[in-house]
């Protein structure tokens, strides 16, 4: 082997090595503050009234959902799955944790990976009528930042709807139901000044199995755009006492039709 074929070899060892080590640094960051940002969000024990006779689809969901033997002050999903920032983009692996109370409350982390050694964040936060993303290169540099009215009703709709994940949220006062018919309930919650609507749909065994609504946003070039959202739950299992939606696709409604963004598993889910 030449001096020359060595010297390349050993270039591309270092610049490899310095990546590596880049990527842990940033990750390892990103880790540290969702770590601080987690354990306020758990020791805020926040109560909400609860009403007192909610609709029977959504009475039936809190108690299949085993929410009256296995309380919680919060609970910690551990999500594993796929995502696409666009209907033609590839999809790429997607890691998420995410912290919700019996409260509009949400924390919201996220790890995608284009390839082993590229990979951005998200941490996401709502509390209050208010909303934040940020999302970073490597967990370290900055790539975009959004915290607009439209998004805080955006993320305050996928805090209902993600009250299948976390139950004791549909007990909520702040949650006003209205039956639509047998298998259909419009659920508005209102929050810090702003109010969104989702509709729950029921299979026949009586879960809730499909989440849809007009108020969210999805990311677009330059920004943020209004689009209809769905939520399919395809099976409920148990994790930690409860029983909760496994196995989820979100998707936007593109021109009439869906269009899947992410497509993920609960992997586990901790009650604290």
């Amino acid at each position: 082997m030449s001096p020359f074929i060595r010297k390349i070899i050993a270039v591309i060892v270092v610049l490899v090595v310095a990546n590596v080590g880049f990527v842990w640094y940033g990750q390892a960051s990103f880790d540290t503050t969702f770590q601080s940002l987690a354990k306020a969000f758990s020791e805020n024990n926040a109560t909400a009234i609860r009403q007192p006779n909610p609709p029977a689809a959504i009475a039936r969901q809190i108690e299949r959902s085993k929410i009256a033997q296995n309380g919680y002050g919060t609970i910690v999903l551990q999500l594993e799955g796929t995502y696409r920032r666009k209907p033609s983009s590839k999809a790429i692996a997607m890691h998420a944790l995410a912290l919700l109370r019996p409260t509009p409350d949400m924390l919201w982390a996220v790890r995608l990976e284009s390839n082993p050694i590229v990979t951005f964040n998200a941490l996401e936060t709502y509390h209050g009528g208010r909303a934040k993303m940020q999302t970073m290169l490597f967990g370290i540099i900055p790539t975009g930042e959004f915290d607009s009215e439209a998004f805080a009703k955006s993320e305050l709709t996928r805090v209902l709807a993600y009250a299948l994940f976390n139950p004791a949220l549909l007990a909520c006062e702040c949650i006003a139901y209205e039956p639509v018919d047998a298998h259909r309930t419009r659920a508005t919650i209102s929050d810090g000044g702003i109010s969104v609507t989702v509709l729950f749909e029921s299979d026949e065994k009586g879960d809730i199995v499909k989440v849809t609504s007009d108020d969210r946003v999805r990311p677009v070039k330059g920004g943020m755009a209004p689009a209809p959202w769905q939520m399919t739950v395809q099976n409920y299992g148990d994790l930690d006492g409860l029983r909760i939606p496994v196995s989820v696709e979100e998707a936007w409604i593109l021109e009439g039709k869906p269009a899947v963004y992410a497509d993920y598993r609960v992997t586990s889910a901790k009650r604290l």
